[in-house]
Parts: structure tokens; C-alpha cells; sequence
């Protein structure tokens, strides 16, 4: 992660250290609710390590006291005791189903706290997305922050339901068998415990080559996800300009990477396992030697030996463990940088906390010497006007002027830099953005659509509404025709991103929900720009309708929503340079002027142009 990630963080994110206290902590906060259930699981855990580590117990009993008798020499097979080395057996087999059944409940109980502490977590970043501003969405791409949601949470995932409860696991274990080894040979636990600086020593070198490899994984494994949806997301224009083969190959190239990264990343975790046999070998071999010599000298029995050489197996076998929850440790920081970056992303649009609902709107808006800026670079500069409830406003301008940005201004989507807004007298940043956008409608250029019935979609923002309330909203803005002859009318699915219905239907169906939702402030974004004549035709009359008795702002580039409007406002590089009425506009010959003989695309023929604009016109012909 770069520099600029890890300010991000707040300092979170540290690549010196494969473990951050303040990762760690916040991750183990979805578990506290489960205390009382982590409580069983540590206990469940104990007592599997308890009785996991019985075996080497029992065969000290069973060779010492059941077959030699309890003579270290064990050169008497008379004094064995067969009743005593049964039972030693069914101890063992008892032992072995115990530590099954101990184990079965403890996997599952901890499955259930994982999975409960990931669901919330996972709802704690949908939550935030959808409360992030839309410039977080502009400086990151869809498939790094799908990435956050799914790759990153799985790698929690494992932590949280396999990691946490083995570390305990193997630590208790670890425990026991020191304990063990001391309680059956000091001199013995010491020859064995001598090889653990070599282990340390192999542990440091091959954990601080994982950490860089985890890292890696994690960064591409978002580089995929970002490519891939891109990739299905323009591969209509992909076909278009032929590019299949060329987005493969670098699709192929960022896979490969991805792929590169794993496979370092595993080969460093793996050849660590014969670094640890080797080492677990050495100390067997000093436990043979050492101890062999005692048995020999008649110091220790036969059973001591072969208990401490089972003892010294399992040892490694934790150590081993606790290696690997070591690299597992580190990707699971990595993967936490990831998601408490996004949780921790400041929201760049926040209720203040003195914030009040907004009463029910009138519909007066006024801009006051408002300038807005993306990057520290102004693209509005000191825009001031004043609307009057009920007013149909249109906005127009070349591609670039400041026109989405202003509308985006007064739903609040951006806050300005410099100036105020205010509706019906009451400056936008001291109400909630929720009573605000609950009285406004907006149908953006993308006419977006939810996969769900044709019903779902008009109902989104009143998911209540009964079904001749959705009939009665198709049928004013004429949907109510198209929809009827679909298959299966009103329930139709529409799909993915409405891709069963055509650019004109998918507006007709957003247009019938705008109106469905009953605004008092309608913001219509360039919503007609994708329809043929025809259809505008049959939806102009439900924009009338939808904009009758309410304050609308129209961003159009089809002259017959700009002639309607009450007041015409021209931007141009982020200046409102001309504003008025139709005619007005027409006669002062300036930009306004120019757009409308040059620049509206679907303009009604000319036998539908006014007087007054003929006039205009045949005047500009003889100046």
C-alpha cells in the first residue's frame, strides 16, 4: 500500500510490522459480542489439547508400570501386568473419542461466531458505501472496492472461524507438552528445548519474506477484480472496436501477476515445513542420544524415552502451526489495511450535528455566489440565481460547462467550497440530507434499473405503494402501453441494469418512478438525451405532467424541454454567461443562440419552429 493509503489509515497501516495492535483489536471487537460463546470454545479447546496430549501419558504408563512392572530394566516380562495395559488401551481409545467429540462441537461452535461476527462486518461496509460520497467512487475503481467486500472478508474469514481458536489451540498445547516434558525429565526438556533459537531464527527470516509476499497477493487480487469489471462492463464496446483479444491478453498479464504473487507467497510458507521437520528431527535425535544413555545407564525407563520422543513430534507440530497462523496473520493485516481504510474513509458529505429535518419544501432556490472544485481545481465559479416555487429551470451549455455539477450541488451530493444554497430560505448544510433528498426526484442520463419485476423498479423510492398507484405513474408518462405487452407485464424482470428493456423504456420506467416518489424538487439530468423523436413525443407529456406544480431543473439538450422552461441558465466553463427566457435568449444572438441553430440534436422540423424564432432567425440571415 502507498503512502497515500496509509494516511488513509491514519498511520494504520505499518510495512514494518506484520502485526498492528490497532488492526487487530478492531477485528476482535466482532467477536466480543460472542464472549460467553468464545468462552465455551476456550474451554472446548483446553480440554482437547488435554486430551490430545494423554496419548504419550499413557504409553510411559503402559510400558513402564503395565510391561515392565515398574523396573527400568524391564528385562522381566513376568512382572508385566495385562489388566493394567488393557486399561491403559481403552484410557487411550476414550481419550481419542473425546478429543474427536470435543473438537466437533468446538469447530462448529466456532463456525457460528465467525460467521455472525462477518455478517455484521460485511454490513458495516455496505452501510458505509452506501453513505460514501460520490467522489469516492470516481477516485476508486468498482472492482478494488468489490475486492474489499468479497477476497478481503474471506481472508478475515479464515481468520476469524480457523485462525483465533488454532492459535489458543496450539498454544495450550505447547503448554501442556512443556509441562509435560518437565514433569517426566528436566534434563530431557532441556535437550529438547535446545533447538528453539535455530526454529526463532528460521521463524524471523521466513516471516519477513512472507510479509512483502502477503502484501503483494492482496494488491493484485484487487487489480484482477478491477480489470475483470471493467472488462464485462465495456465489452460491448471491447466488441466494437474488436479489442477481445488485446483486453485477454491484459486481463491475462494482471492474472498472471496475481498469480505470480500467490505462488511466491505459498512457496515461502512451504519451504518452511522440511526447515521445521529438519529442526524437529535434530531435537529427536538429541532426545534419542541423550536419553538412550540414561535408559542404558538405568536412569530412565524405556517408557520415559519413548513418551518424551511421542512428546517431542507433537511439539513441533504446534510450533509449525503457529508459523503458518503467522503468515496467515500477516495477510489477514494486509486485508484489514483494506477494509478499515474503506470503513475509516471520511465522508465527504456529513450532516452537521446540529442538523434539522427540512420542512416540507415550496420549492424557492437560490444560489448564492457559489464555487465548487474537484482536485483543488474550481469548475463553478461564483454561480448565483434565484428560483421561484414552481419554476421549470432548464440548464444548457457545452459538454463540460458546470451543468451536472450544479444539480449534483443542489441534491447535495457535493458541498460547495465557497457560497451557499439555500431552499425556501434555509441553507442546505444545516438540514439532514435525508429530509432533503426524500423531497426530491432525480432521473439521471443513466437511466439505472435494479434487477427486479418492472413493478419494483417504479415503486424503489415508495416500496409501499399499491399497484394502481404504480399503473396510474406508468400511465402518465405513457409506460403503461410498452409494459403491458411485455411477457409478463408489471413483473417482468428486467435484469441486470434493465438489459432486457431498450434505452427509451429503461427512461419511461425512471420517469414513472420519479413521479411515483411525488417530489417537490424534480432534477432531470439530460433524460430525454437517448431517446428517438417518437419516443420523446410520448414522454413529454408525462415530463409535463411530472413537473406540473413543482420546481424542476432540466439539464436537456432537445430544444423542445429547453423552449418550456420558465428560466434558461447557459454555462460555459463553469459561468452562468447568459440566462432568460426562450425568446429572449434567441433575440440577444449569444451562445444561446449558437446552440440552438447548431447545437440541440433532435430538434423538431422546421415547420414546428414559432414566429418569434423565424423572425429571429431570418434577421440573423441579413446581420
Amino acid at each position: 500500500m502507498g503512502m497515500q493509503g496509509r494516511m488513509m489509515l491514519g498511520g494504520m497501516g505499518d510495512d514494518t510490522r506484520a502485526y498492528d495492535h490497532r488492526i487487530a483489536r478492531r477485528l476482535l471487537a466482532y467477536l466480543l459480542p460472542h464472549r460467553r460463546q468464545l468462552a465455551v470454545v476456550l474451554v472446548l479447546v483446553v480440554l482437547a489439547a488435554g486430551a490430545a496430549n494423554a496419548g504419550p501419558l499413557l504409553l510411559k504408563i503402559g510400558i513402564d508400570d503395565a510391561i515392565c512392572g515398574g523396573v527400568q530394566a524391564c528385562d522381566d516380562p513376568s512382572l508385566g501386568n495385562g489388566g493394567l495395559l488393557a486399561i491403559v488401551g481403552m484410557v487411550y481409545i476414550g481419550t481419542l473419542g473425546l478429543m474427536w467429540a470435543l473438537n466437533y462441537f468446538q469447530v462448529l461452535l466456532t463456525a457460528a461466531i465467525g460467521q455472525a461476527s462477518l455478517r455484521q462486518l460485511r454490513n458495516d461496509m455496505f452501510a458505509k458505501l452506501q453513505r460514501l460520497s460520490l467522489s469516492y467512487f470516481s477516485r476508486h475503481p468498482l472492482g478494488a472496492v468489490m475486492s474489499r467486500i468479497t477476497n478481503d472478508v474471506d481472508v478475515i474469514s479464515e481468520f476469524v472461524t480457523l485462525g483465533v481458536t488454532s492459535l489458543v489451540g496450539d498454544v495450550v498445547m505447547l503448554v501442556i507438552i512443556v509441562g509435560m516434558m518437565f514433569g517426566l525429565d528436566w534434563r530431557l526438556a532441556l535437550v529438547s528445548l535446545a533447538v528453539m533459537p535455530l526454529m526463532w531464527l528460521a521463524s524471523r527470516v521466513f516471516s519477513n519474506w512472507a510479509r512483502n509476499a502477503f502484501r503483494q497477493v492482496r494488491s493484485t487480487v484487487g487489480d484482477v477484480y478491477g480489470n475483470l469489471q471493467e472488462s464485462i462492463d465495456g465489452v460491448r464496446t471491447a466488441q466494437s472496436f474488436v479489442r477481445e483479444d488485446r483486453n485477454a491478453a491484459a486481463f491475462e498479464q494482471t492474472n498472471r501477476q496475481n498469480v505470480d504473487a500467490s505462488v511466491r507467497a505459498g512457496a515461502i510458507v512451504s519451504a518452511f515445513i522440511p526447515v521445521v521437520d529438519t529442526i524437529s528431527a535434530l531435537a529427536t535425535a538429541l532426545v534419542i542420544v541423550v536419553g538412550g544413555m540414561f535408559v542404558i545407564n538405568g536412569e530412565m525407563g524405556i517408557g520415559t524415552l519413548v513418551a518424551f520422543i511421542a512428546l517431542i513430534a507433537r511439539f513441533f507440530t504446534p510450533i509449525q502451526q503457529l508459523t503458518r497462523f503467522y503468515n496467515q496473520l500477516q495477510s489477514t493485516m494486509a486485508a484489514g489495511e483494506k477494509i478499515f481504510e474503506l470503513l475509516d474513509e471520511p465522508l465527504d458529505v456529513e450532516d452537521r450535528s446540529d442538523a434539522k429535518a427540512l420542512p416540507r419544501i415550496q420549492g424557492r432556490v437560490e444560489f448564492d455566489n457559489v464555487t465548487f472544485g474537484y482536485n483543488g481545481t474550481d469548475v463553478l465559479h461564483d454561480i448565483s440565481f434565484d428560483v421561484a416555487p414552481g419554476q421549470r429551470v432548464a440548464l444548457v451549455g457545452p459538454t463540460g460547462a458546470g451543468k451536472t455539477t450544479t444539480v449534483n450541488l443542489l441534491a447535495r451530493f457535493y458541498v460547495a467550497g465557497r457560497g451557499q444554497i439555500r431552499i425556501d430560505g434555509v441553507p442546505l448544510d444545516s438540514v439532514t440530507q435525508d429530509s432533503l433528498r426524500g423531497q426530491m426526484g432525480i432521473v439521471p442520463q443513466d437511466s439505472y434499473l435494479f434487477s427486479g419485476t418492472i413493478r419494483e423498479n417504479i415503486a424503489f423510492a415508495r416500496p409501499y405503494a399499491t399497484d394502481e398507484e404504480v399503473v396510474r405513474a406508468a400511465e402518465a408518462v405513457g409506460a403503461h402501453e410498452f409494459i403491458e405487452r411485455m411477457p409478463e407485464g408489471y413483473d417482468t424482470d428486467v435484469r441486470e441494469r434493465g438489459a432486457r428493456l431498450s434505452v427509451g423504456q429503461r427512461q419511461l420506467i425512471c420517469f414513472a418512478r420519479a413521479l411515483l416518489a411525488d417530489p417537490r424538487l424534480l432534477i432531470l439530468d439530460e433524460a430525454t438525451s437517448s431517446v428517438d423523436a417518437h419516443t420523446e413525443q410520448i414522454i413529454q407529456r408525462g415530463l409535463d405532467r411530472l413537473m406540473a406544480g413543482r420546481t424542476s431543473f432540466v439539464i436537456a439538450h432537445r430544444l423542445a424541454t429547453v423552449r418550456g422552461a420558465d428560466l434558461i441558465l447557459v454555462f460555459q466553463d463553469g459561468q452562468i454567461v447568459e440566462r432568460g427566457g426562450h425568446d429572449e435568449l434567441l433575440e440577444a444572438g449569444g451562445l444561446y443562440y449558437q446552440l440552438y441553430t447548431t447545437g440541440f440534436p433532435g430538434d423538431e422540423t422546421p415547420e414546428q419552429t414559432t414566429a418569434t424564432e423565424t423572425t429571429v432567425l431570418n434577421r440573423r440571415m441579413w446581420m
